[in-house]
């Protein structure tokens, strides 16, 4: 070949093997984006039913959700988006079922004002709040009435009948009940109130007892007359902040320590009951499994362990133990880190109304806390996986804060 020739063929050669080059960089660099920024966007988050929703609505939800949100707002709403999520299409469901829906032209609307863009995630984020408040105002407000029979209640939880009697007798003498539910009350909310429920509303009492649903607050009151005080009522449903120990050291062990059992009881009046029982021969394993509150050893007929060797936590427990010789039965031993259930009301009604208003506060509560618990029903209805990783949910959370800078 002539030197021309040599120099034309060197010249397609070198772009030849540049464009080669250069179509192996982008493709590594755009195989690189689309590993990092594209494939997880189609990564399952979590499918509800028959339905999956990927990384691609999870993180449109988050950015929607955490709008006006700092970072710290953003990786809670992270936590709680997946639960959101579930909550939209029970309540997409709940609707349906009940006969209520949103036109096309309603949640266009709704995207416009709130300017969002007409895609899927935000339709369905539309249409679970249009829905939402429809079913607030039309299904669970006429549920509610404007106003029903209530009653005015003070209440106090005492860990025994003794307790229950002695507190009576200083009612009676004119004590305080406001300050002797804080000095006596064993269970939290009556003792941090001052024992004053307020203006409870007949078969809607749940709502405002909170931790105290299901126990017999919710109807005994409505069966006093007002004014006089009840006697004590005793309700095993009800978990107070308190609990006795019996513990006996049965064996000593340089290495060990000591080996115990114990019998954790709802109140010292019990506590000193079934000391006596085994001080006139009943056996101590029969009676921690049928009395005994302390679910770890309850079924070992209260063997505890060495003490060496304890992972239940007990630190009123342990120090009791570390006291005990062999062969001694302690005394009852309060220990206010123990959780035991059952204890005695003393329930006053100051007044009653037959028909009280309900005023908007309360019957919002009250609506708020039917749409729960027909939440509550329907999430039973329905198959819920989750397959969010803390990793996935750490790069949504960067790429939604990226994105916001």
């Amino acid at each position: 070949m002539s030197k021309w020739q040599r120099q034309k063929r060197t010249q397609r050669i070198i772009i030849i093997v540049g464009s080669i080059f250069i179509a192996l960089v982008v493709g590594y660099i755009g195989y690189g984006y689309y590993d990092e920024q594209v494939k997880p966007l189609h990564q399952p988050v979590m499918k509800i039913d028959d339905t999956v929703f990927d990384m691609d609505y999870y993180v449109k939800m988050l950015e929607l959700y955490s709008q006006g949100k700092d970072a710290t707002e953003t990786w809670a709403m992270a936590d709680e988006l997946t639960r959101v999520i579930g909550s939209g299409e029970m309540v997409m469901k709940i609707a349906a079922d009940l006969g209520f829906g949103v036109s096309a032209d309603e949640v266009s609307s709704e995207l416009a004002s709130l300017g969002l863009p007409d895609d899927k995630v935000y339709r369905d984020a539309v249409i679970s709040k249009v829905l939402a408040a429809r079913l607030f105002q039309n299904h669970f407000d006429p549920k509610v009435p404007t106003e029903c029979e209530q009653v005015q209640v003070q209440a106090m939880f005492l860990e025994s009948e003794e307790v229950a009697e002695k507190v009576t007798d200083m009612l009676k003498a004119g004590d305080n009940f406001t300050a002797l539910a804080n000095r006596y009350s064993v269970e939290a909310t009556t003792r941090e109130k001052g024992g004053d429920l307020g203006w409870l509303p007949k078969d809607f009492t749940y709502v405002f007892l909170g931790v105290l649903e299901g126990s017999l607050l919710e109807d005994i009151p409505f069966e006093l007359e007002p004014g006089v005080l009840s006697e004590p009522i005793y309700d095993g449903s009800v978990t107070k902040g308190i609990g006795y120990w019996l513990m006996e050291v049965t064996e000593e062990d340089e290495q060990k320590g000591k080996h115990a059992r114990g019998i954790l009881l709802g109140s010292r009046q019990e506590a000193e009951e079934i000391r006596a029982r085994i001080e006139a021969g009943d056996y101590f394993g029969d009676l921690a499994e049928e009395y005994s509150q302390h679910s770890v050893s309850k079924e070992q007929g209260g063997d505890l362990g060495w003490t060496e060797e304890w992972g239940f936590g007990g630190r009123i427990a342990l120090g009791l133990a570390m006291q005990l010789e062999p062969g001694i039965l302690s005394q009852p031993t309060a220990d206010d880190s123990a959780q035991t259930k059952g204890g005695y009301w003393l329930i006053k009604v100051l007044d009653r109304d037959d028909s009280r208003l309900l005023d908007d506060e309360t019957r919002n509560a009250v609506k708020l806390k039917l749409f729960e618990d027909l939440l509550i029903e329907q999430s039973e209805k329905i198959s819920v996986e989750t397959y969010l990783t803390e990793e996935q949910k750490s790069w949504a959370v960067e790429r939604v804060l990226k994105k916001r800078e």
